[in-house]
């Protein structure tokens, strides 16, 4: 988000900016984009919204000059507009990024804060943690939460050092797995390699997910780049990154601008103050609203896991069972040669004989029934291809048991 984004003179996007206006012109556009129609439905603040001194009482207040009316406005606001509501916070003395108060100490004031601003969501990084132990520090907000009354979903964010899948369901709702992505292919190889060595019988389920970070689908020169890394994925890429977020059932937080405020080209960096309206780029529209990939993150079965190990060619091959008996592939050529694979039932829970109807969610295309000696696919370097498989009628004896 920018500056004076209610004028004609609106500023670029910084890192960690956010204000009221902003935020209320970036909730508008959440629906003028297409987010909200293609099933996302909240809305997030990270180390951006906090003053960076607390009231004369102790507690969290918003940046005074970027929220002259406070935050609980804000909130209701996302609220009114069918949104779900988050702040960030940390556990150790400050934030991250802006040296805003962190919540150490102050567990109780913080949750009770959030609870009546009426969040939905409360973040908390591990930044300025020196000393402090996360299995024992991430209870304390926990149990403060839970002590408000509100139901709020809490987010861990140690950044997947401490295991947090194996303590972490009887804590948060969903942790980070992985370090930070930021928008380069290295990045994200280095996270999905991250998140796939999660154990299977640990990858998440409803209300314990393992978070792989923000989503930085499309992210160019039109974005603040997180920790100063300038988005250079092509578009392959991308695509991988969303389809490889999705089979493994990481939340998709995606952090973009959702105003386009200059009058010239602003994604290859030429910005010229406008005004603001909603916009995400034709590859964000037709990655992150693909209804089809949507939906199978969005399944509430046991996340995808890793089914074949990468073959002399690259590909290495995903998969996750769906609600009704349905599983999604995600083939995923991770290496600079192209990959050619054929894909084994058997990896499935189905007989090499069985015969199945195979959709590709990205060519949203039915390949036809097929038997598994026809499942054979291209995979070209650094992409993914993302199918949905339906054991067909008369097949049920195919399955293995």
């Amino acid at each position: 988000m920018g500056p004076k984004w209610s004028g004609d003179e609106a500023q670029a996007p910084i890192f960690d900016f956010c204000d009221e206006t902003s935020v209320k012109a970036s909730v508008d556009a959440f629906h003028a984009v297409g987010l909200y129609d293609a099933g996302y439905r909240h809305f997030h603040l990270d180390d951006c919204w906090a003053d960076l001194e607390r009231n004369a009482s102790g507690f969290l207040q918003a940046e005074r000059d970027h929220f002259p009316n406070g935050m609980k406005p804000i909130v209701d606001y996302a609220h009114s507009k069918g949104l779900t509501f988050g702040l960030y916070t940390c556990a150790g003395t400050y934030t991250c990024v802006g040296k805003r108060p962190g919540s150490k100490d102050h567990w109780t004031q913080d949750a009770q804060v959030f609870a009546e601003w009426g969040v939905d969501v409360v973040k908390m990084d591990w930044c300025n943690t020196e000393g402090m132990n996360p299995a024992e520090t991430y209870p304390k907000m926990s149990d403060a939460l839970n002590e408000t009354g509100r139901p709020i979903h809490f987010n861990m964010c140690e950044w997947g050092r401490d295991d947090p899948w194996k303590w972490g369901p009887k804590v948060a709702q969903s942790w980070r797995a992985t370090g930070d992505h930021v928008g380069t292919w290295s990045s994200a190889k280095q996270i999905i390699g991250q998140r796939t060595a999660v154990p299977a019988e640990l990858g998440g389920g409803p209300f314990a997910w393992n978070d792989m970070d923000m989503l930085e689908t499309g992210n160019y020169k039109q974005a603040a780049h997180a920790n100063g890394k300038e988005g250079t994925m092509t578009a392959t890429e991308y695509k991988s990154e969303f389809s490889m977020w999705a089979i493994l059932a990481s939340p998709l937080i995606v952090t973009t601008p959702l105003l386009n405020c200059s009058k010239t080209d602003q994604i290859t960096g030429n910005y010229t103050p406008g005004t603001c309206r909603p916009s995400i780029t034709a590859l964000q529209t037709e990655i992150l609203l693909n209804k089809e990939i949507v939906a199978v993150n969005q399944d509430i079965t046991p996340a995808g896991r890793l089914v074949s190990e990468s073959t002399s060619a690259g590909a290495l091959v995903y998969a996750r069972n769906l609600t009704g008996g349905d599983v999604a592939v995600a083939l995923f050529n991770p290496e600079d040669e192209q990959a050619s694979v054929k894909l084994d039932f058997t990896m499935l829970g189905w007989k090499a004989s069985a015969k199945a109807s195979v959709r590709d969610l990205w060519r949203h295309k039915e390949l036809g029934p097929l038997r598994a000696e026809d499942c054979k696919f291209v995979v070209v370097p650094h992409g993914t291809v993302m199918l949905r498989l339906r054991l067909l009628p008369g097949n049920s004896d195919e399955l293995l048991v």
